[in-house]
């Protein structure tokens, strides 16, 4: 005897599973390039934390997926890309082919919030004042999730008072997202410690427990490395070698300031007084004291380093 159930019934068991299928969608990047072995993926997923993965092209092609809770900034790069491609994901198949030269020129389907991101984009870029354009659109849409990246990227081009009065403005959906919480950030910074200015002396320990202090360890004669790390830190270890390369004959003093050989771990003043607050963590001072780059990648140190005169 065939099993019949009633249209009404029916339909409320569909409307039951819709939320199921919804919560279980997730992304699926398919890439192609004319590059081979590993490409990172990082998805800003969260207010304040970002999460790597791996891939290996296989032909010039590679896969990822995963799940989101809603549209987030992501970035794709590789060791022979200048710079990471920035883009905006969501829970979609998405394919991207990779630019390894213009990153920016990259061909993306598949995704609508990237589409609106590079439409802003190419309005931001086309305008006859980038600037002017920028502070508008902010002014205009206060919880759009572009505005803080977009913000963030921009921020140097920026006056500071400018870009400090933009973040106060933002609101609702803008504020959750991480490049929010980096806007914040920045702006708790002491003054002292921002890039251009001088780097404040401050106190830390070694393996030995001796106490040293940045005005021991800076080279007046050439450029000081703070790379910040700690025995845990997988991605330190990595890091710290690749850093190590890069300033390789760039008359550089690379200083290794290990957190956990402070009784106090994060806690520590030093911590505190320069806003180090995750891990791997670098900066850059030059032979004066002032600071070069905080917070740097390897990507930016790399660039960086380029521009250095070798010993």
């Amino acid at each position: 005897m065939a099993l019949r159930i009633a249209p009404t019934k029916l339909l409320l068991v569909v409307l039951l599973l819709l939320p199921l299928a919804s919560s279980a969608q997730g992304f699926e990047i398919s890439g192609e390039s004319s590059l081979t072995g590993t490409f990172t993926l990082t998805v800003y997923d969260g207010d304040s934390t970002s999460h790597d993965f791996t891939a290996k092209a296989n032909r010039g092609r590679f896969f990822f997926s995963g799940s989101l809770q809603g549209p987030v900034v992501a970035s794709i790069r590789h060791d022979a890309m200048q710079r990471p491609l920035y883009f905006y994901l969501e829970n979609s198949s998405v394919s991207i082919n990779v630019n390894a030269t213009r990153p920016e020129a990259s061909v993306i389907k598949g995704s609508r919030s990237n589409s609106e991101y590079r439409y802003l984009m190419e309005r931001y870029r086309a305008a006859a004042d980038p600037n002017g354009f920028l502070r508008q659109y902010v002014r205009e849409n206060p919880s759009s999730v572009y505005a803080p990246f977009v913000l963030y990227e921009q921020m140097s081009s920026l006056d500071e008072t400018i870009v400090r009065q933009l973040v106060t403005q933002l609101t609702g959906d803008a504020r959750k997202v991480y490049h929010y919480t980096m806007l914040r950030r920045w702006m708790r910074q002491s003054p002292a410690v921002a890039e251009g200015s001088e780097m404040p002396d401050f106190a830390f320990l070694d393996s030995k427990k001796n106490r040293h202090t940045f005005a021991e360890v800076h080279d007046t004669t050439g450029y000081t490395l703070l790379f910040f790390t700690a025995g845990w830190c997988d991605l330190c270890s990595r890091q710290r070698d690749e850093a190590q390369n890069l300033m390789e004959g760039k008359n550089t003093r690379m200083v290794l300031i290990n957190i956990d050989d402070n009784p106090n771990g994060w806690d520590a003043q030093y911590l505190k007084q320069l806003t180090v607050d995750h891990l791997p963590y670098i900066i850059l001072v030059d032979p004066k004291g002032l600071v070069v780059g905080r917070d740097l990648r390897i990507w930016e140190l790399e660039r960086i380093a380029k521009r250095m005169p070798s010993e």
